[in-house]
């Protein structure tokens, strides 16, 4: 098996004939239009506000205790706006899910003890629109960083749940990367961050099939949606 000092020895001289090489598709900065693809994985988490509501002698507590790999999968518009700048809308169709644990701490006994998991599954509709800023080219190699809004539609979210996401969320988002310069395409490593602004959390009601849980709902006041997107792009 190749030890991780061989593994960055290839990765660095991989990178040195990528910056060292004459300059490859020295044309395709300057297209005002240009199409291409995304494949990726991200990180779903959420930021919680507690209501400490007493609730049976108990107040409830959710944490996101395991961040899980998604997938993510999504299509590429560019509009050269510039020669350091460009316009980007690149739809996607993100995988990922989240795990929320529920801790309940107890008057009488005066100590905390493990009650719920809930599993979020989410399927997300991305559209997110970016103003992206180039450095100058170097070889084959060309940094950037970019800025952006987006919004998200959840065709995955399942109100059964104890804990309901709302199906919609806006956020904005900054990101960097690089583009690499080869002979036939371009390839861009891109890490985007992106951060929920409404609150995801949706009220329940009291019904028959709610009752034992609406406790979860209760416990909680406000949710924000945070994201990780790392994607591999080319153009």
């Amino acid at each position: 098996m190749m030890s991780k000092k061989n593994l960055c020895t290839l990765v660095l001289l991989f990178t040195l004939k990528v910056l060292s090489a004459q300059g490859n598709l020295t044309d395709l900065d300057y297209k005002i239009f240009r199409l291409g693809f995304s494949l990726g994985t991200n990180y779903m988490h959420l930021d919680i506000e507690h209501t400490e509501f007493e609730q049976d002698g108990k107040i409830y507590y959710a944490r996101v205790s395991d961040v899980l790999p998604g997938f993510t999968v999504g299509l590429i518009t560019d509009l050269r706006l510039h020669r350091h700048f460009n316009f980007r809308v690149t739809p996607s169709l993100l995988l990922g899910e989240r795990h929320l644990y529920f801790k309940a701490y107890d008057f009488n006994t005066d100590s905390f003890e493990d009650d719920q998991k809930v599993n979020l599954f989410s399927l997300p509709i991305d559209i997110p629109v970016n103003l992206r800023y180039s450095a100058e080219r170097y070889g084959n190699f060309k940094p950037f960083i970019q800025v952006g809004v987006g919004t998200y539609f959840d065709l995955g979210r399942d109100e059964q749940t104890d804990v309901t996401l709302k199906l919609i969320d806006y956020y904005y988002s900054v990101g960097f990367g690089c583009d690499l310069y080869f002979r036939y395409f371009k390839l861009s490593p891109e890490m985007k961050f992106n951060f929920g602004r409404l609150n995801m959390l949706s009220p329940k009601h009291i019904t028959d099939d709610t009752v034992t849980t609406l406790k979860y709902t209760n416990a909680i006041s406000k949710i924000l949606s945070r994201v990780i997107v790392f994607s591999l792009n080319i153009e």
